[in-house]
């Protein structure tokens, strides 16, 4: 039975008072709405009073004082800031962006200052409609790009050649980190033929550890050149460099000890660099035991700057056998075990010791140097005004050092480094507590490794050729650099100390800004497999019978 069934058997009192509740409804429904349409217009317009007001407020920051060009140049600062992604849900927002969304000032600000949005990472922060309004925004200005990781989908590879080859002669920093090799088989065809007109800094990386099978082809990149071309940063993989005069070099770790770059591919890439390199960095594994027959190293007039990993010569790579460096003024070595060493400092001292007659600083990093080292390397590079040194790893060398001045006080002749004016000591280990003069009977008779600086520090006074500086670094150098320095004030022994922050050798011919460029790209990149890998963990079902359990994000106090 219906509702209208239903109605036509009322009576007239309840006909009459249903209507009456009808109407009321229809009237109350009626008010709701009318109601809910003034609230709404309340609510903007206490919204729109906030606004005004907090805009009046923001006036008297000090902040909202600062011209507009300054503030565009404290936005541009803020994007050196390197944050870890502690997100595993989204990404997070770029420093521009982040900066845009502050207030109505400095949205205005933010995008009328092209620098803002020159640096693009595509697609690991910048999707495709990001980008594009990147590319607008820039409005010509030069930019930074990164391409990759996980480019290798056909669809992302044709907006990179519709959107980034086409603006090649606006592109001032390039960035290729790929975790696979045919990723980069798939883009260098996009950037072969074509030239970099501005293009100043190239970092090539790819992270795949297979091992190749076969010969593995040379990839060759912009052909047509790359006249300004002076930083490049590659993998140990076989690329062809456009012409260019490149100063400064690195060869990376990657993609590992299972793929070292040959010794002829290395040499490939050096040898149209030769005139103008000035920094060679080696970090990757090169393979190739001997010198070829016949075969002349590559000589490097223009380079000041050496510094070689352990990993270069790990699959029997000789340095000073493929390079010649007459005009070398910076030797850094890092890890280089005691074979290796021995073959550098044979080099050095026996061979050819006028390649290294104007080598100014010598820094030995976690190195393995023999007991037997003698006077041959001290009288190869004369001309040393700086000497860095591992703590505990090369008392060997400051033996040496010392034991010299004593000669050298004893027979009343100069000391050998007679130019030496600054020490430096990397302390990559906690200070060991324990001394080796345990029968000593003086209590504050200092550790053995300080009591043989304190001497080095005397002896070097007492020849006439003293210490102008002392340099301690690495992750465990501020308990050493205390301790040392009560020490100095202790024996009454007046020189100059620093805390040092750096740890490890970093270019002297290029600003810092140049220095960090390189890193910046290889964090993010980090950064982004992380969140990859934690995105991929928290939804991985666990094994049946465990509990289940969230990866848990990463906080940053």
């Amino acid at each position: 039975m219906t509702l209208t069934n239903l109605v036509s058997f009322l009576d007239d009192d309840s006909q009459r008072e249903l209507d009456d509740l009808n109407k009321r409804i229809n009237a109350l429904q009626e008010r709701k709405h009318a109601l809910t349409l003034e609230a709404f217009q309340v609510h903007t317009t206490i919204r729109t009073l906030q606004s005004r007001a907090a805009h009046i407020t923001n006036k008297t920051a000090p902040v909202s004082r600062l011209p507009s060009d300054v503030l565009a140049i404290i936005f541009e600062e803020s994007r050196r800031l390197l944050i870890p992604w502690s997100n595993i849900v989204k990404r997070p927002l770029s420093p521009e962006v982040q900066l845009s969304h502050v207030s109505s000032r400095w949205r205005e600000v933010a995008l009328s200052t092209p620098a803002l949005w020159t640096t693009i990472r595509f697609p690991i922060l910048h999707k495709e409609a990001a980008t594009m309004a990147y590319l607008q925004r820039c409005n010509q200005a030069p930019l930074n790009v990164h391409i990759g990781p996980r480019v290798s989908d056909p669809d992302l590879l044709r907006f990179i050649a519709a959107q980034f080859v086409p603006r090649l002669n606006q592109i001032r920093e390039l960035t290729f980190d790929t975790d696979e090799r045919q990723e980069l088989c798939a883009l260098f065809p996009l950037f072969a033929e074509e030239p970099a007109l501005i293009l100043k800094r190239l970092k090539i990386c790819c992270n795949d550890t297979r091992g190749a099978s076969g010969v593995v082809p040379r990839l060759d990149i912009f052909k047509a050149g790359a006249p300004l071309l002076s930083d490049v940063r590659l993998s140990a993989l076989a690329v062809g460099l456009p012409p260019c005069s490149a100063t400064t070099l690195h060869l990376e770790p990657q993609p590992g000890p299972g793929n070292p770059l040959s010794r002829l591919a290395f040499l490939d890439i050096l040898a149209p660099l030769a005139a103008t390199l000035t920094t060679l960095h080696l970090r990757g594994f090169i393979s190739g035991f001997h010198q070829e027959p016949g075969s002349a190293p590559v000589e490097l007039p223009a380079l000041k700057e050496l510094l070689v990993y352990g990993n270069t010569l790990n699959h029997g790579f000789n340095v000073f056998r493929n390079i010649s460096t007459p005009a070398i003024r910076t030797l850094s070595l890092v890890n280089v075990r005691r074979q290796g060493l021995s073959s550098i400092h044979k080099f050095i001292a026996r061979i050819s010791p006028e390649h290294f007659r104007h080598l100014h600083t010598l820094r030995y990093i976690n190195c393995d140097i023999d007991d037997d080292l003698d006077v041959y390397l001290p009288h190869a590079t004369s001309a040393l005004t700086e000497l860095a040194v591992s703590v505990k790893h090369h008392t060997h060398l400051l033996r040496l050092l010392l034991n010299s001045d004593r000669q050298a006080a004893l027979h009343g002749v100069p000391p050998l480094w007679r130019n030496l004016r600054t020490l430096t000591l990397h302390v990559s280990k906690p200070l060991d507590r324990e001394r080796e003069d345990v029968d000593s009977d003086e209590e504050d008779d200092p550790p053995p490794t300080m009591g043989l600086l304190l001497e080095v520090v005397q002896e070097r006074r007492a020849v006439g050729k003293p210490l102008d500086l002392l340099q301690i670094e690495g992750p465990h150098a501020r308990s050493f650099y205390e301790e040392f320095t009560t020490l100095l004030v202790k024996t009454h022994e007046d020189l100059h100390t620093e805390l040092f922050s750096a740890s490890l050798p970093s270019s002297v011919d290029v600003q810092d800004a140049e220095v960090d460029w390189a890193f910046a790209a290889h964090y993010i990149g980090n950064q982004y497999r992380l969140f990859i890998f934690k995105k991929h963990q928290q939804f991985v079902p666990p094994p049946r019978g465990l509990p289940v359990m969230a990866y848990p994000s990463t906080q940053v106090p």
